[in-house]
């Protein structure tokens, strides 16, 4: 829980004498000098507020700090005008004011806090707009092959809107991987996503979709051999660039290995392989093993033709010799006229269920081995995904106090510091219209008293 509400509490506190001597003094109208120092701190206040839109990267971040700030510069004036207008127990009064100096300056900490953050991605700002609010943020990036070696081509990752608009949270991340011949590019996802709706597209996690090729006419297995270190390249490389450079969580159920075809194939055996590290898996069109459509070629030529070597990379053969006391998702998805591919899915995910995951298979009706496929399968699968993910709060919309979804950084600020500006004005002009309406009452209450006595005199 934010320490704000804590300290607008402390605050109340603090203020509630200097408050009561105010009241006290008003009464009899000898207030002026609080008065007079109520109204500068208000207008300091203001002043403060204004600066803060003008001046913090991310204003609209400040949300309830601004009303937490206006209460601040209320107490602190009435504090200090209580001390100088007593002339008793000054050391009290002087206690009084000194808390709530000390508290004021927390509030403007506290608030500034959130507001000083600026998004930044793998080492690249983000820019706020409309644009970037609407649709993400994409951006190329290199992921260094420390622990393989391989020779990848630049990934491109995918920062969901919501997660721009309140930047000091963490985001579940998906590992995604293209089919060969392919490229590693964010169209699909994107296709995906946006076909969601703007909800679940704010909603969505970091994707990351990465090179397990090394260039488009090369086809090498999933696994370390000579075609490359696949596996250390995608289970140690990128994981270790995710944790360096994306505010993604550490919880491996909001961890996801996903890829189409070739990648589909690898996702369902490194899912298999290290459930410690991925809790989901999405497996659109993957075959049952490396090279099949070639296997005795791809045996020999990657494996040294040792049969025992190739099958132990078959993802059924990986599922059906590990325990998995973890609770896994798998989400297989194939053409329903796929002939070839869509058994193989099946296979798989049948072996995923005999193994105990949590499966979800469905034949995407009408498609084949195509792109409308993996645009459903993707769908499906973020759609669950988000889905659960909200249930345990390990996503969200990044809604912003006051502000329309598309409003960038400054303009939501703006909204904000209007909207309690204009609070804190309907709120003291109302207690200022029940003081004027009180001090009248009181006024000609007394004046109608001596008026009565001597009536009463005259009438004896």
């Amino acid at each position: 829980m934010s320490a704000l509400p804590w300290l607008a509490a402390a605050l109340v506190v603090v203020g509630a004498y200097p408050a009561y001597r105010f009241v006290r003094r008003s009464w009899r109208f000898r207030a002026t000098a609080t008065v007079i120092a109520v109204v500068a701190g208000q207008i300091a206040g203001l002043l403060l507020m204004l600066l803060g839109v003008l001046l913090l990267p991310r204003p609209d971040l400040t949300g309830a700090g601004w009303f937490v700030l206006l209460l601040a510069a209320t107490v602190l004036p009435l504090a200090i005008g209580d001390l100088l207008q007593s002339t008793d127990r000054r050391a009290i009064r002087a206690v009084i004011a000194g808390l709530a100096a000390v508290l004021t300056l927390g509030a403007i900490g506290l608030a500034a806090v959130p507001a000083t953050a600026q998004p930044v991605v793998a080492g690249h700002a983000v820019s706020v707009t409309a644009k970037t609010l609407a649709d993400g943020y994409q951006l190329a990036v290199r992921i260094p092959p420390t622990a393989s070696g391989f020779a990848a081509r630049d990934a491109h990752l995918f920062v969901p809107p919501g997660w721009l608009r309140d930047p000091s949270a963490t985001r579940p991340v998906v590992e995604m991987m293209m089919g060969q011949p392919g490229n590693p590019t964010l169209g699909a996802t994107l296709d995906a996503l946006h076909s969601l709706g703007d909800d679940r597209l704010n909603q969505a996690p970091f994707v990351l979709v990465v090179d397990q090729l090394g260039a488009v006419d090369k086809n090498p297995p999933c696994a370390d051999t000579s075609g490359g270190k696949l596996v250390a390249y995608l289970s140690k490389d990128v994981p270790a660039w995710i944790d360096a450079n994306l505010p993604a969580s550490h919880d491996r159920t909001q961890r996801v290995i996903a890829g189409f075809s070739h990648g589909g194939e690898c996702a369902a055996y490194l899912g298999a392989l290290f459930p410690q590290q991925w809790g989901a898996v999405v497996d659109v069109s993957g075959p049952d093993k490396p090279g099949e459509y070639r296997p005795a070629a791809t045996r020999d030529r990657y494996f040294g033709g040792d049969q025992v070597a190739y099958e132990k990379t078959w993802p059924a053969n990986v599922l059906s010799a590990h325990d998995y006391p973890e609770p896994v998702v798998g989400i297989f998805v194939a053409g329903e006229e796929d002939a070839k591919f869509r058994p193989q899915v099946e296979a798989t995910a049948t072996a995923a269920e005999d193994a105990g995951w949590k499966v979800t298979y469905w034949a995407v009706p009408g498609q084949g081995h195509s792109g409308p496929t993996l645009t459903k399968g993707l769908e499906t699968a973020y759609n669950q995904l988000i889905g659960s993910w909200l249930k345990t709060g390990a996503t969200g919309s990044g809604d912003r106090f006051l502000c329309a979804a598309d409003q960038t950084a400054r303009a939501c600020g703006v909204t904000q510091a209007a909207a309690v500006a204009g609070t804190v004005a309907i709120v003291d002009l109302s207690a200022l219209a029940v003081f004027l309406v009180v001090a009248l009452a009181l006024f000609f209450a007394r004046r109608g008293a001596p008026l009565r006595g001597a009536r009463a005199s005259v009438e004896e």
